[in-house]
């Protein structure tokens, strides 16, 4: 029993450092930078995508996640129609895959992290 739970809890520590080592900031550059500019503050290319540095980076992970899968903001209202709905789409960087909340999750701690 001490060697099943031993194993537990080195695989939910493997778990979380996989997800804590993926890399928000090339997953932001790659596949949010384009409408939202390099540094979050905003796009500047023919798609304006909004600031997601400062606001939306301080929305609980839950809403984020929500926001960024299924389109739908903090306040439960459906975001602009130039928003892909990721859970429907595909991150450039995973292979015609939606992407995992993990990875999600990392866009959001790099957001944190933009001055």
């Amino acid at each position: 029993m001490k060697q099943l739970v031993i194993a537990l809890g080195l695989l939910l520590i493997a778990l979380s450092a996989s997800a804590a080592g993926l890399d928000g900031k090339a997953l932001y550059q790659q596949n949010c930078a384009s409408c939202h500019g390099d540094n979050g503050k905003g796009g500047t290319g023919a798609v304006k995508g909004p600031v997601l540095a400062g606001d939306s980076s301080k929305w609980s992970l839950k809403l984020f996640q929500r926001a960024v899968l299924t389109g739908v903001d903090d306040k439960g209202r459906p975001l602009k129609l130039a928003m892909p709905h990721w859970k429907d789409a595909s991150f450039q960087s995973d292979k015609g895959k939606a992407p995992s909340k993990d990875e999600v999750a990392a866009i959001q701690r790099y957001l944190r992290t933009v001055k």
